[in-house]
């Protein structure tokens, strides 16, 4: 969950402090706007837009949500998982 910790964490800044003084460096970082002290909106870097859309995707596809509840199944029944850098490894060798 880093996308709720950077929330979290991101800098904020009042909507009259933010209309006055919006710029591109500005909206280069995660921003959270608020009005009165009270979270209003965000300002999300493209990129990141693009990344949490990708994921919306991939967890609206049936056969992905069918995948993890497998997965989740057997770790609780005691599987053991595989080292994620071994994972790339096996997905770099592929390509």
């Amino acid at each position: 969950m880093s996308i709720a910790v950077d929330l979290l964490k991101a800098q904020r800044i009042g909507i009259r402090d933010f209309k006055e003084h919006v710029s591109t460096k500005l909206l280069d970082n995660l921003l959270v706007i608020t009005d009165r002290g009270n979270p209003v909106s965000v300002n999300l870097p493209y990129s990141d837009v693009l990344e949490l859309m990708d994921i919306i995707d991939e967890l609206s596809d049936v056969e992905t949500i069918s995948t993890i509840a497998v997965g989740r199944e057997q770790i609780r029944e005691g599987a053991e998982g595989v080292p994620v850098a071994n994972l790339f490894d096996r997905i770099r060798s592929k390509r």
